[in-house]
């Protein structure tokens, strides 16, 4: 699965990927400290089952993953001959970065309630609109592949940066729980952004897709 935009290219988890990804979720990054932080930090079992996880998603026989995909890498170019940990397959030049993940998952599997998740693990990368891109093109892809009728995200006003992707997408602001969240001396409201289908039909245009993603369901 390759999905390519502008600036960034969603791609299935590679065995390749493992070290990059223990370097990427490693307890010390600064992406944690938005990402969802309430929530506390994975105990060393939790993140040693994480990485197992990961690898064993990464080592999945591409035609054996579910359409939809619940999970991709977002990759961006890297340097001109240069391969390692995190590089597509082929490596040399223009080879592929991996700096974090797209997903999604049921907020209510019985009322076919799907949620969007997305990390930039990599902060060397933030501040760009990579963020953007990649979930833009997550959307396409999940209403091309599926009939769900909405997608949305789940923040906190703690996470400016994530709010700002949503409002550039065009989401609309469907619920703020106020001072829902007390958080490092400090009260966050909770935050929930979603996008209709029809609205997103609008909105696409805007934004990078892959056409071989195209094709939605009735």
């Amino acid at each position: 699965m390759l999905l390519r935009g502008r600036g960034v290219l969603l791609r299935d988890l590679e065995p390749a990927d493992g070290d990059r990804l223990a370097d990427l979720t490693a307890l010390d990054r600064p992406w944690r400290r938005t990402n969802g932080p309430y929530f506390g930090q994975p105990s060393r079992a939790e993140l040693a089952d994480d990485d197992r996880r990961f690898r064993e998603l990464a080592g999945t026989d591409h035609a054996r993953l579910p359409d939809p995909r619940s999970m991709l890498a977002i990759c961006v170019p890297g340097p001109a001959a240069e391969s390692g940990p995190g590089a597509d397959s082929e490596g040399g030049p223009g080879a592929a970065v991996l700096i974090g993940l797209v997903s999604w998952y049921w907020e209510s599997h019985v009322t076919d309630w799907r949620r969007m998740g997305i990390a930039i693990h990599d902060e060397a990368y933030w501040g760009r609109g990579l963020g953007t891109e990649a979930i833009a093109l997550w959307t396409s892809y999940l209403f091309d592949h599926t009939d769900a009728l909405r997608l949305d995200f789940a923040t906190y006003s703690g996470n400016p940066g994530m709010i700002a992707v949503g409002r550039r997408l065009g989401f609309v602001e469907e619920g703020r729980y106020r001072r829902a969240r007390r958080w490092a001396g400090g009260v966050h409201d909770a935050v929930v952004m979603g996008v209709v289908r029809e609205e997103w039909d609008e909105l696409r245009g805007r934004w990078p897709f892959t056409p071989e993603a195209s094709g939605r369901r009735p």
